[in-house]
């Protein structure tokens, strides 16, 4: 009996706890823990991904989550009782181009989805297209992802550097860094190219002409070709914007300007005090021509200011202009009807996203298991919002859903219906699981509850390390399946 196993046996009869749940504690392990764990990120090529992205973890079947991509690229998803590693697909449009982006997540953490992202999954992965590892994520392919993937990312970033240096984002990594769609740095650089990968070749163009800067095998960057003379022509940061008009009307304000030569979008900055400038006023970002300021009280003078942005950086303000709003509030109108609803299905759940309402302050859901479903014979939600998750939900079962807007005067007629099916319930076999993780160390052993072998598995530090490198091979779910076979 080794040292550790007789430290094991001593420190269970301290505690008064079951000798055998405890040893089995220190060989298992699928995690225990109340707190959220979340895999998190930004999908966007350049423009963020307007879509949805679905996560896959490592059990056997993999347990899948769908959701709505938030409007600046953004989703976090919640992995509690779900097996590391995981691959992660971001399916939509950016910047009026159709994208599907894969990529990786050793652990909990940040796993953004990009066109480099998507190309250093497929080498790590030794595949042609990462769409094969998300359709079919065995064992030792994510095994072979996760030992592979940095060394993928430094060596495509360095085959990079002249393009990514232009940019100021040589040192980013853009699986795992901090992104963010805001057409500066690394998405600069995603802005004046276009990154695809087909028949197992990548190709980096120049956004502009389409002259490709880099070509390569995705399955192997060191052989790829570098083409310096084809790379972008960097541009200055914009003008400022001239023209700017402010006109005042009932609870809002109406903003216009003359377009600036290489803005890629506006900055707007406002306050209630004259002389506003980008370090005193309030920042509403990424606007365009005409912008509506609306929700404003009766009777007040607002100040502003307008910049332009593009890959280079921010404009000097535009010249001040202001505007009053009308003496009397506009009399608060019932919102019309959501529209875009849409629902996936996903593991005893469904996803719902729609499109925002103007003058809406909050939402309701009804939902029925009967197709027809409206405001009297369906189920209803109050207050929630775009995109909302329906969970512990029926396997193999279809759901039907409205949605309506809410505000001050009232709530609107019903949305069109939406309709998605939660998937079928994956079968797992507790006992080939016991055998194949636990009997080896421990043998055979009596009854126990799933509660109980969590417990043991968080007893022990040695566990928590696992659990820390993402290498537990249990999730709760397994754990409960093999507490069902005792």
């Amino acid at each position: 009996m080794t040292s550790l196993l007789k430290k094991k046996l001593s420190y269970a009869a301290a505690l008064g706890v079951t000798v055998a749940g405890l040893i089995l504690g220190g060989c298992g392990g699928g995690g225990g823990g109340s707190s959220a764990q979340v895999v998190s990120g930004v999908a966007a090529a350049g423009a963020p991904i307007a879509g949805e992205v679905s996560l896959k973890d490592s059990s056997t079947p993999a347990q899948t989550k769908t959701m709505a991509i938030g409007s600046d690229g953004s989703f976090a998803f919640d992995v509690t009782g779900m097996k590391a590693p995981f691959v992660i697909r971001a399916s939509g449009v950016s910047a009026g181009t159709t994208y599907t982006l894969h990529s990786f997540a050793p652990g909990v953490g940040t796993a953004n989805v990009n066109p480099l992202a998507n190309a250093a999954m497929a080498n790590a992965a030794g595949v042609a297209d990462p769409a094969t590892v998300y359709a079919s994520p065995a064992a030792g392919t994510m095994q072979q992802i996760g030992a592979q993937l940095q060394a993928s990312v430094s060596q495509l970033m360095g085959q990079l550097q002249p393009l990514l240096t232009m940019y100021g984002a040589q040192n980013m990594d853009p699986v795992s860094g901090h992104f963010v769609a805001n057409h500066t740095g690394l998405d600069a650089m995603f802005d004046s190219t276009r990154i695809s990968l087909v028949n197992g070749q990548l190709t980096v163009a120049n956004g502009a002409t389409g002259s490709p800067i880099f070509t390569c095998p995705v399955t192997s960057f060191a052989t790829g070709s570098f083409m310096a003379g084809n790379m972008p022509v960097q541009t200055g940061v914009p003008a400022a914007p001239a023209g700017v008009t402010a006109t005042g009307g009932a609870g809002q304000v109406t903003l216009s300007w003359n377009g600036v030569s290489g803005a890629m979008s506006y900055n707007v900055y406002w306050s209630l005090t004259s002389g506003v400038t980008t370090v005193t006023g309030t920042k509403i970002a990424a606007v365009a021509a005409p912008y509506l300021h609306t929700g404003l009280p009766a009777a007040t003078t607002y100040y502003y200011i307008v910049t332009a942005v593009n890959m280079a950086g921010e404009s000097p303000a535009s010249a001040q202009a202001s505007a009053t709003t009308s003496a009397t509030q506009p009399a608060v109108q019932v919102p019309v009807a959501p529209t875009g609803v849409a629902a996936t299905g996903g593991s005893k759940q469904v996803t719902l996203s729609w499109s925002p309402v103007s003058g809406a302050t909050s939402y309701n859901l009804y939902w029925s298991t009967t197709a027809g479903v409206t405001k009297t014979s369906g189920t209803r939600i109050a207050g929630v919002t775009s995109p909302y998750t329906q969970s512990g939900l029926a396997d193999s079962t279809a759901y039907y859903y409205v949605v309506t807007a809410v505000n001050g005067a009232g709530e609107s007629p019903a949305s069109a219906q939406a309709t998605a099916t939660t998937a079928a319930a994956s079968t797992i076999d507790g006992a080939a699981l016991y055998k194949q993780y636990c009997f080896g160390c421990h043998g055979t052993l009596g009854p126990r509850t799933a509660a109980q072998i969590t417990s043991a598995i968080a007893s022990f530090s040695q566990m928590s390390q696992f659990r820390a490198t993402g290498s537990t091979p249990l999730s709760s779910a397994q754990i409960a399946a093999i507490a069902a076979s005792m």
